[in-house]
């Protein structure tokens, strides 16, 4: 259904559950404040529609109020345990983040449960086994004399060498191309990751149902500000 059929449905019935779809049709645009004020008048109406809740909380994540997207998505869960994309998103947002990973990984098993070979979630599970993968140290041994080992017997004993701090594993992960979305790529834009928002524009670029017009519009923002990074 076209954009002008669900703005005709809208205005006849502002509760219709065809207003989840028609606030993506605006986020397809960039619009993203007429977006919002679809969700919140078709909430006010109909409460309790997931859908509607879930294209608010990828609006309140690219507004930057994670903490308010997070509330909306655990509320999803509370009634319905299997929308995995509320589930998606939130593991999206935890590993973007780093935080609450033990809580993340253990929705990266609820998708796995619900899709066994969803790669979104199998490559997060790859990534936190790699960053918690303990790190070998060689052993140094020391070479005294039998007249140095007896006389730091006998003035102190060894101090024992300082363990080497491991540098944090990259969170970059492959994105499955089923979460290669234009909202994914304005929280890229929003949080400033630039060069994975063009790599995740690309991934949404090869989906032909997508306006070229709002790719066109992102790739042209991405490329200006890399190009101020350089």
């Amino acid at each position: 259904m076209n954009k002008e059929n669900l703005e005709k449905i809208f205005s006849e019935d502002l509760g219709t559950s065809f207003f989840p779809q028609l606030a993506e049709e605006y986020i397809k645009e960039g619009d993203y404040e007429l977006a919002r004020k679809v969700c919140n008048v078709g909430l006010l109406l109909n409460p309790q529609n997931n859908d509607g809740k879930y294209i608010l909380a990828k609006i309140m994540m690219v507004d930057g109020d994670g903490k308010g997207a997070e509330g909306i998505l655990k509320e999803i869960l509370s009634e319905d345990t299997l929308y995995v994309n509320a589930l998606r998103l939130l593991v999206m947002y935890y590993n973007s983040k780093s935080i609450k990973q033990v809580e993340m990984i253990k929705m990266v098993h609820q998708i796995l449960d619900l899709i066994p070979n969803d790669e979104f979630a199998s490559e997060i599970l790859k990534a936190s086994k790699k960053s918690k993968k303990p790190i070998k140290r060689k052993k140094v041994v020391k070479k005294v004399t039998a007249k140095k080992s007896k006389a730091s017997k006998r003035k102190s004993t060894l101090k024992s060498p300082r363990p080497i701090a491991s540098k944090p594993e990259n969170n970059k992960i492959d994105i499955d191309p089923k979460m290669a979305t234009l909202t994914f790529v304005d929280i890229l834009i929003k949080q400033k990751q630039f060069e994975q928002a063009g790599n995740v524009l690309k991934l949404v670029a090869r989906n032909k149902s997508i306006a070229r017009t709002s790719i066109k519009q992102r790739d042209v923002k991405i490329k200006r500000e890399l190009a101020k990074e350089k």
